[in-house]
């Protein structure tokens, strides 16, 4: 376990409204909260039959993780894009985490569905140095989950 991540942080979960979450940062992986905290620290995407994903506060900066596989998040570093997959005719979309050298730490092609895209979501917001540092700071010290959904 590293020194600079929390092994147990609390989260909502992207899809469902009222669901707040324990991630095991070590794992990366989840339990539903019995009883929801009173702040939380991030978000998270759950999916049946792939990793699941979660964006958190800790030590004032946001920290991604994918599976078992963590990523710091600084001002501009890794980059994290979202655009659609080349002969797709718009039905598929890359996500992808790129180190400052170009290097692709992660990258996952999705078909594009209905409802939230939790990629798109990520992807436009962390483009922005100012929203990753405001929000490292904010949901280091845990905001309310609802706050949590309108940022």
């Amino acid at each position: 376990m590293s020194a600079n991540r929390p092994s147990i942080v609390n989260v909502i979960d992207f899809r469902r409204q009222r669901l707040t979450l324990e991630w095991n940062a070590v794992s990366g992986t989840w339990t539903a909260c019995d009883t929801p905290p009173a702040l939380v620290h991030g978000v998270a995407l759950i999916r049946a039959s792939q990793p699941a994903i979660c964006i958190f506060g800790h030590e004032s900066r946001l920290h991604l993780q994918v599976g078992a596989d963590h990523f710091a998040l600084s001002e501009n570093s890794p980059q994290i894009k979202c655009g659609p997959a080349f002969l797709s005719f718009g039905l598929r979309k890359h996500f992808t985490v790129e180190s400052s050298t170009g290097g692709v730490l992660f990258r996952h092609s999705f078909w594009l569905g209905q409802g939230d895209d939790f990629f798109q979501w990520l992807s436009t917001r962390a483009a922005d140095p100012e929203w990753r540092s405001t929000n490292g700071r904010r949901w280091s010290e845990g905001i309310d989950a609802t706050l949590m959904r309108a940022s």
